[in-house]
């Protein structure tokens, strides 16, 4: 019943959409339904939608991302965080993306440079954010700025970005040889995600739920775009878990190790744990001791026909118990002498390390 219901065309609302910002609404939700979509929806917004961010930047006569530029009011960690908020949109997007290199001369007299003078020479994307100041220069100031725009997921560091050695004291700085800086780059499209439960009722049953979602985005994407591939995510990710994706081949194998594993870690504890623990009798105790057999491990060695002092009722009593942990006189143990030799080799090996 509330499966059918969820299907209406009605269940999802738009309340607000803009480029920047969207409210939508999700009813009926079943009980407790509400935190699960609402929660994984989130996630995957803020974490795991694509955008473009510039990978690296070079500027002419700049050596380290510490410099500073003759006539340029900002220093170079400045122009860096700046760069850093440039929003992009790709304006046809392509399968295969690797990215792009532009280079930016700049030789206006202009003393304030915007993203928008940075946007007339990359002309296969479109800056969201174009009144956006990079830096302040003097008038005849001219300067070559070479960028790198990659498209990418979430927030990714310099330290990670970078192509150069990693044990290299450059990669240290995060700049190459050519005077490339790497920059840490912000891919993801998503600001803001915010989601709110209501209790709703459907057919005077008030135990239902209705999900207010509110989406902030930097303009690359429209919110209603990003929720619906958000889902798409989800979905694809669920799929794997389907009937006819999941194999039980392996279950078997799985299963015997498991088996042999267990039972191999039983009878080492049992062969190396004293006699007294299985509340034998002092008489049955007092004979074995006498004839220095203090572990059950000891027990399975010796021959039953060699104890002196052990009564009728005794060995009755030693069979039985024998009995309740499968374990009999003269049982072969090469498989636990392995077994346990390998485990005093394994630890040889950790001490020599």
């Amino acid at each position: 019943m509330f499966f059918l219901k969820f299907t209406k065309k009605e269940n999802l609302r738009v309340l607000k959409l803009t480029n920047y910002e969207g409210h939508f609404k999700i009813e009926p939700l079943y009980p407790g339904w509400g935190v699960t979509i609402g929660n994984t929806l989130r996630r995957v917004l803020l974490s795991s939608l694509e955008g473009y961010a510039i990978y690296s930047v070079k500027i002419e006569g700049v050596d380290h991302e510490f410099a500073t530029i003759k006539g340029v009011k900002e220093d170079m960690t400045e122009i860096i965080l700046n760069l850093k908020k440039i929003r992009f949109k790709k304006k046809i997007e392509d399968e295969q993306d690797p990215g792009e290199k532009f280079n930016i001369i700049i030789k206006n007299e202009k003393e304030e440079i915007t993203a928008g003078d940075l946007g007339e020479y990359i002309h296969l994307f479109e800056i969201i954010n174009p009144d956006l100041i990079i830096l302040n220069k003097n008038k005849f100031i001219s300067l070559n700025i070479t960028i790198v725009i990659k498209k990418g997921i979430g927030y990714v560091p310099s330290d990670s970005d970078s192509d150069s050695d990693s044990d290299s004291e450059e990669n240290e700085k995060h700049i190459n040889t050519n005077g490339t800086i790497s920059m840490d780059s912000i891919f993801t499209p998503i600001k803001k995600v915010k989601y709110t439960i209501e209790n709703c009722s459907v057919s005077k049953n008030s135990t239902y739920e209705r999900l207010f979602f509110e989406i902030k985005t930097d303009g690359t994407i429209n919110p209603k775009d990003a929720l619906i591939k958000a889902s798409n995510l989800v979905i694809r990710h669920f799929k794997l878990l389907s009937n006819k994706k999941i194999s039980l081949n392996y279950n078997k194998k799985y299963k015997k190790k498991k088996q042999t594993n267990e039972n191999y870690l039983k009878l080492r504890n049992l062969l190396n744990s004293s006699l007294e623990r299985k509340n034998l009798s002092v008489r049955t105790l007092n004979c074995l001791k006498k004839a220095k057999i203090l572990t059950w491990g000891d027990l399975i060695k010796s021959n039953p026909t060699n104890f002196k002092y052990l009564g009728k009722k005794s060995l009755e009593e030693l069979d039985l118990i024998m009995k309740k942990l499968t374990i009999y006189y003269g049982m072969n143990l090469e498989d636990y002498n392995k077994n346990k030799n390998k485990n005093k080799n394994k630890n040889k090996n950790k001490k020599n390390i």
